[in-house]
């Protein structure tokens, strides 16, 4: 005789195994998946805004360093769909500099969610540190760093103080080197800071202290380049438009790196000119290595900073960065002879965060889209590749 179930199954629906909580759309970067770098990965993205005080670096007036930063993460699926966080660049501007601005200058908008709940069920997650270029913000490069977070990262930025966009607009930067021995330290804070969450923190759990990257631009690729040199918890780096290390390895020697380097350049870049610049930082860089150069992109193609509407404000901005003006930013990557952002970013994007796939997430397939045909099915003619794995 058959014996009774003890339940009956109704429907195939109701006899199926429960879905998994916070299922991804898609399988993130890792051992067996190599998902286009390029396009948004599988996680919705939070974001958090967190002032940090090192007080062991106290400035002149005896208050402690600060380090405002944004933090982008990988969030529930349950964010999707909600409100975004927009930033404004007309927030850093005077009052009397802001007469001058139309009210057409654009929000640069993101797919972030404000302290949405993170994905502790997926992590944790790798680290990447990001360090703003000389007179910029934490948030200047939100299109790599946003992307990021969904690739499955937290991703940390904070204002490099007396090297900022507020501080230039207020006090004018004199001294271009401003930050050389300062910012590879607050770098080095954050990776502390953020291996070492406390309980209570919202992204405790998150990091795998034992998987960090630093990444950046101009200055802050500056910043990447010195702080894997003195600091050995740093696995990878991506230096985008990087100065010379010739000069700015100066008191490190020509130090080994020992770890996969990733050098994105321009060569019309005027600001830091390739020959002067970029040539002797990749002749620096052992493998493996690999070189991606936008040929007519600019010093500024490797920013937010084209996405706004500076041209019609331009002279009304009384604003004066060494090798950096708004004139100068205009005609530095944002102009008709430097592809547009909907073409240079996803160039950008899809080789350095197809190596951190590669290296923090353990993707060997990731390693196979880091070459000159993947720069060609982004985008003909745009880019040239060097790869020495």
């Amino acid at each position: 005789m058959t014996r009774a179930l003890p339940f009956l199954c109704l429907s195939v629906v109701a006899c199926s195994p429960p879905a998994a909580p916070d299922a991804l759309p898609f399988e993130p970067a890792g051992p067996t998946a190599a998902p286009a770098p390029s396009k948004f990965g599988p996680f919705a993205v939070g974001v958090r805004t967190v002032t940090h005080e090192d007080r062991r670096r106290p400035k002149p007036d005896g208050s402690p360093r600060l380090l405002v930063t944004e933090i982008w993460y990988p969030a529930t699926q349950a964010t999707r769909g909600q409100p975004t966080v927009s930033y404004d660049i007309r927030d850093r501007f005077t009052e009397e500099q802001l007469k001058t601005f139309p009210a057409s200058v654009p929000l640069l908008e993101t797919a972030a969610v404000r302290d949405a709940p993170p994905a502790k069920s997926h992590g944790p997650f790798p680290l990447i540190v990001f360090s703003h270029g000389q007179g910029a913000i934490r948030w200047q490069s939100t299109f790599y760093t946003v992307l990021l977070a969904s690739h499955g990262y937290v991703v940390v930025s904070a204002d490099h103080e007396g090297g900022t966009l507020d501080y230039a607009v207020r006090n004018q930067l004199q001294d271009v080197g401003i930050g050389i021995g300062t910012r590879p330290v607050d770098a080095q804070y954050l990776i502390t800071a953020y291996q070492r969450l406390p309980e209570g923190d919202p992204l405790f759990g998150m990091i795998d202290p034992e998987r960090v990257g630093v990444t950046g631009h101009s200055f802050g690729a500056l910043t990447s380049l010195r702080v894997a040199a003195i600091d050995k918890r740093v696995k990878v780096i991506v230096p985008q438009a990087p100065p010379s290390t010739d000069l700015f390895f100066i008191d490190l020697g020509k130090p080994d790196l020992g770890i996969p380097v990733m050098v994105q350049a321009a060569h019309g870049d005027r600001t830091l000119e390739w020959d002067s610049n970029v040539a002797p930082t990749w002749a620096a860089m052992k493998k493996p290595r690999w070189l991606l150069d936008i040929t007519t992109g600019g010093h500024f193609t490797f920013s937010d900073i084209c996405a706004f509407d500076l041209a019609s404000v331009s002279d009304g901005i009384k604003l004066d960065i060494p090798g950096a003006s708004v004139k100068s930013v205009l005609n530095d990557g944002c102009g008709p002879t430097s592809p547009s952002a909907a073409v240079a970013q996803p160039l950008m994007n899809h080789f350095a965060v197809g190596l951190f796939n590669a290296t923090l997430r353990n993707s060997p397939g990731s390693y196979e889209l880091l070459s000159q045909a993947k720069a060609e099915e982004l985008a003909a003619g745009v880019a040239v590749v060097t790869a020495d794995p």
